[in-house]
């Protein structure tokens, strides 16, 4: 027959062998999958706001180059334009975004 003393401390070692894998289920598995979703949102991210550089750079330069209308007393024209079209995309994402989160 086991000594009072040995059981009591097996019946420790299996609590806290039971805390250690329940707190690996409870804590490090979701804040894995969070790690991993934040990492390719942000990327994500990434990705858009280069894009939407080049292209609102691109459209500065193909106002600048190829209208006339926009070279001497209008050359603050195109920069309106592009500001504008950016405040455009913003509005429309917001919209968008607002618009998902609504439907859940």
């Amino acid at each position: 027959m086991k000594i009072e003393q040995d059981i009591i401390s097996e019946k420790f070692f299996e609590l806290r062998t039971l805390l250690i894998r329940y707190a690996k289920q409870e804590i490090k598995d979701p804040i894995t999958a969070l790690t991993k979703w934040l990492s390719l949102g942000l990327l994500g991210m990434l990705f858009l706001l280069v894009g939407v550089a080049f292209g609102a750079t691109g459209l500065l330069r193909l106002l600048q180059n190829e209208f006339s209308l926009f070279d001497d007393s209008l050359s603050f024209l195109p920069y309106l334009l592009v500001f504008g079209s950016l405040l455009t995309v913003i509005g429309l994402s917001l919209k968008a975004v607002r618009r998902h989160n609504g439907t859940r």
